[in-house]
Order: C-alpha cells, then sequence, then structure tokens
C-alpha cells in the first residue's frame, strides 16, 4: 500500500500565498493527506553545502523537502512540479526518486494497475498527411499568433517531414522538422555568431514539438528527442536547434539533459541548440565520460581510461528494453511481423535500468555497455553484440523495497518481477541506469568476438581490456534509426 504526505513545510509554504482564497483551497486539499511533522532539519548553512543556494524561502523549503528524502529517508518519491527541486534532486543524485505529477501517475499504474495499453510508435510523415485540426495543436494556436497560416504555407504546402508518436490510435507527440541554411540562420539571429567556434554547414531546425498534454509523463517526450538527435547525427547535421518559450519549463530541462543549452533569445523565446562535436559551439567540453555523453549525446568518450562491460541478456528481456531494434526470424509462412521496421513495433526512450544477479561490483557513471543478445532460436541477433549504453548510476541492494525506489523512473519490469530477484530479500542485485548510445548493424557475432580473443560463454556481467574493444571498435556501427 502506498501511502501519501505533506510535509509540514509545504503548509508553511501555502501559508504565504498572498491569494487568500487559493491558500483556503489548498489547504484544504491538503488536509486528506497524513502530515509530516517534526522532522530535525539542519542550520541553513549545512543545508546549502548539500543541495545549494538558498536565497528565499521557497528555496529553504524544497532544500528540506528533498533533505527528507536524500538524508532522513522518511519517504521513497517526492512529486512536485517545481523544475528548480528537480534541478537540485540531481545535484544530489536522486532525481529518479523525484516525479511530476504526470510521472506519479504512470509509474502508480504500470506498479499496480493490471490494465495495459497499446504501446506507441513513431511514424515518418509529411505535415500534409497530418489532420491540422487535431487538439494537439489547440495550445501551438494560442501560444503563436497565426499558426494555422503558418501550419498550411510553411509546412503542408511545402510538404515538410515531421515524426508523430501515435498512441491509443491517436496523436500523442509530434516533431516538424526543417533543413536551413547557414544564411538563413544568421539572418534570423545574426548575434548568435558568438556562440560558435566554427559556423556549422549543416543545420537542423524542430520547427515544432509538442507532446499532448494527457499523454505527459508517459516518457513520450524523450522518445521524440531520441527519434530527433538520432536521426539528426545518422545524417550528419552538425547543429540541432528550436525555439521555446521560458515558460515550458520542464521541455527546457529535459532537453539540456541531452546537450541542448540556450544560444539566444529574442522578445519572448528562447533558442535552444545543441552540437554532436566538440568544436562547435565555444562552451567548453566536458572531462567526465558520463557528462561529455550527455553533451554530445549520442556520442560518447571510448578512451582506456572508460571502462568497458559485456552484459548478457536474454531475448525476452532485450525486447522489453530495446523493442525498436527487435528483429524475429521467420519461423512460419503465416508469421505476422517478421523482421519489423521501427515503424511498427513500439518505440522507447533513452534513459533505462538494467537488474541482474552478477558478482561485478565497481561499474561506475560513464562506463561503456556492450549488450550482448543471448542464444535466441527465434531472433536474428541471437548470439550477437547488438547494442552500447553509458552507465548512468550503478547501485547494489537485497532490499525489494530498495530496488523499487532506485529504478522508479525507468524500469520496465513489473513489481514482482524485480521483487522476485532478491530472492526474499537474501540476495544481491546490481541495478545499472544506463543511456541508450544506439544499436549496432551489422551486429557483431560470437565467432567474431572469439577471434579478437574475447572467450564465451557470454553468461554473467564481465569487464573487457580496452585492447579488446578497440579491435571490436573496428566493426562497431550504429544503425541509428532514421524512422
Amino acid at each position: 500500500m502506498a501511502f501519501k504526505y505533506i510535509h509540514e513545510a509545504s503548509k508553511q509554504d501555502v501559508v504565504r500565498d498572498k491569494d487568500k482564497d487559493r491558500q483556503k483551497i489548498i489547504l484544504s486539499k491538503i488536509e486528506k493527506f497524513l502530515s509530516l511533522d517534526g522532522i530535525p532539519i539542519p542550520p541553513q548553512n549545512e543545508l546549502e553545502k548539500v543541495y545549494g543556494k538558498i536565497t528565499k524561502p521557497n528555496d529553504l523549503v524544497d532544500t528540506i523537502l528533498l533533505y527528507t528524502l536524500h538524508d532522513v529517508g522518511a519517504v521513497d518519491f517526492l512529486v512536485t512540479q517545481d523544475i528548480g527541486l528537480h534541478k537540485r534532486a540531481q545535484r544530489v543524485n536522486v532525481s529518479d526518486r523525484v516525479f511530476r505529477v504526470e510521472d506519479a501517475l504512470v509509474w502508480l499504474r504500470e506498479k499496480y494497475d493490471s490494465i495495459k495499453v497499446s504501446l506507441p510508435y513513431i511514424e515518418d510523415k509529411q505535415c500534409h498527411q497530418i489532420d491540422r485540426k487535431d487538439d494537439i495543436f489547440s495550445t501551438l494556436k494560442e501560444d503563436y499568433e497565426g499558426f494555422d497560416q503558418w501550419f498550411t504555407n510553411s509546412c503542408v504546402k511545402k510538404h515538410r517531414d515531421c515524426w508523430t508518436i501515435n498512441f491509443n490510435k491517436e496523436i500523442a507527440g509530434i516533431a516538424i522538422r526543417k533543413e536551413e541554411s547557414l544564411d538563413d540562420f544568421l539572418k534570423e539571429m545574426p548575434d548568435v555568431k558568438e556562440c560558435f567556434s566554427t559556423l556549422p554547414g549543416k543545420i537542423l531546425k524542430i520547427c515544432t514539438f509538442k507532446i499532448k498534454e494527457n499523454y505527459r509523463g508517459e516518457k513520450l517526450g524523450e522518445q521524440l528527442i531520441k527519434q530527433v538527435l538520432w536521426w539528426a547525427y545518422k545524417n550528419t547535421y552538425e547543429f540541432v536547434y528550436l525555439t521555446v518559450y521560458p515558460k515550458h519549463e520542464y521541455l527546457i530541462y529535459m532537453l539540456s539533459q541531452y546537450g541542448f543549452e540556450t544560444i539566444c533569445s529574442n522578445e519572448d523565446e528562447l533558442y535552444l541548440g545543441k552540437t554532436f562535436k566538440t568544436d562547435i559551439l565555444k562552451t567548453p567540453a566536458h572531462n567526465e565520460a558520463l557528462r561529455y555523453h550527455r553533451q554530445y549525446y549520442p556520442a560518447f568518450i571510448r578512451k582506456e581510461e572508460v571502462n568497458k562491460y559485456l552484459i548478457p541478456i536474454k531475448g525476452g528481456y532485450y525486447e522489453t528494453l530495446f523493442p525498436e531494434n527487435v528483429k524475429k526470424r521467420q519461423s512460419s509462412l503465416f508469421d505476422v511481423g517478421v523482421d519489423m521496421d521501427i515503424n511498427r513495433i513500439p518505440g522507447n526512450t533513452i534513459r533505462k535500468v538494467y537488474v541482474c544477479n552478477a558478482q561485478v561490483k565497481s561499474i561506475k557513471s560513464g562506463d561503456i555497455l556492450l549488450f550482448f543478445h543471448l542464444k535466441d532460436d527465434n531472433s536474428l541477433h541471437s548470439q550477437s553484440l547488438i547494442t552500447v549504453g553509458v552507465v548512468d548510476g550503478f547501485d547494489i541492494t537485497s532490499q525489494s523495497d530498495e530496488i523499487l525506489r532506485l529504478t522508479a523512473k525507468r524500469s520496465v519490469f513489473t513489481q514482482a518481477q524485480l521483487v522476485e530477484l532478491t530472492s526474499d530479500n537474501t540476495k544481491e542485485v546490481k541495478i545499472i541506469n544506463f543511456l541508450l548510445a544506439g544499436h549496432l548493424n551489422p551486429a557483431i557475432f560470437y565467432d567474431r568476438m572469439e577471434a579478437i580473443g574475447i572467450k564465451g560463454p557470454y553468461q554473467s556481467v564481465r569487464s573487457i581490456s580496452h585492447e579488446h574493444f578497440q579491435e571490436l571498435e573496428q566493426d562497431i556501427l550504429f544503425d541509428v534509426k532514421t524512422a
């Protein structure tokens, strides 16, 4: 059973609201929840050392809430729409336990509700194929005067390309793209030159990026970002950008997790851009492997000091973690969905979690994961190295409730599956959070790996030498899905 608490600091925050009518309504609502009172709070200067600068009463409330979660451990999760609080959570590595309301509702449904819905997939379309009356455009029409005319003249008549996320037979998300010349880009924002060390030659503009409100929390925004970035990377774009209103704080925050930064602004909007190479923008490259990977995603550091691990994965778990890359063998003349294209299988996200009972204990952030698909007579990827990830965090626990906390935002497994791994809290479980860097095409099969010197069998997580990785690297070609 899940218990919901309101911290006394949150109540104090509400009491400071100058809108007395709103204050009264909110106070009446939170009275329905259990109260979390009497927790000793350290002095402000001690809190600042851990959680960052506190400049106003709201900052102090945010910090107390995080302290209650992170240090005291009085609750498992924190639910808030405050982007500043989400950023503080990232600072102390508990961002996966801090939810938005939408995320929390989805997580609760996935963990405790047996009802399943159809999974989403991405389609590559042209704008004339989109119903402009679809309600996904309603808020865009409110924000952008003349949106209908722009969509007709600039998108429909010019047959501009777009991606749509289709969920339950409706459009849940859309990203409209356009290749833009450097001259047009600089004409629109001439001062942006100051941000570049080298002016980009090939530019991709995301004209529209939108997730329908009733699908927020389903991680579809992350799925759409993955599609944009993988496609741009594969098609050798040097710079990707879009414009965002400052009020869309969560979108800005999410984009920043994958290397987008504010490069300039006009009176109303921010221009957010990213590159895949270190010599385009003036922003210094991060030396730490994970931060570099986020900055130039999907590119990653491969040098000797970064450890490499071979990760065995069974076919069923591979299909769950990486559904966009599943390739089935044809077992009969009447099979449906053989060797399915990405357009006809569920999409997935960038941030994932792998759980196992392996003996390894030395994995750290930034390490490279090489996923080896174990023998599966029904898969074309059977006994091959097929997917690469970069470690985003590593934990060890034998407590089933701790597994649920540590995998909350990323796990694609059921509560029962996760609890079973601990064997009634007697067996250590390794939890590897990672970012999906890409899939290999062609896959590197077992005989090639043995020829390199990586001897089998590959039944448990194991490290491989940098020398062996360098041999493998000659065969690593990323099949970055282009929808």
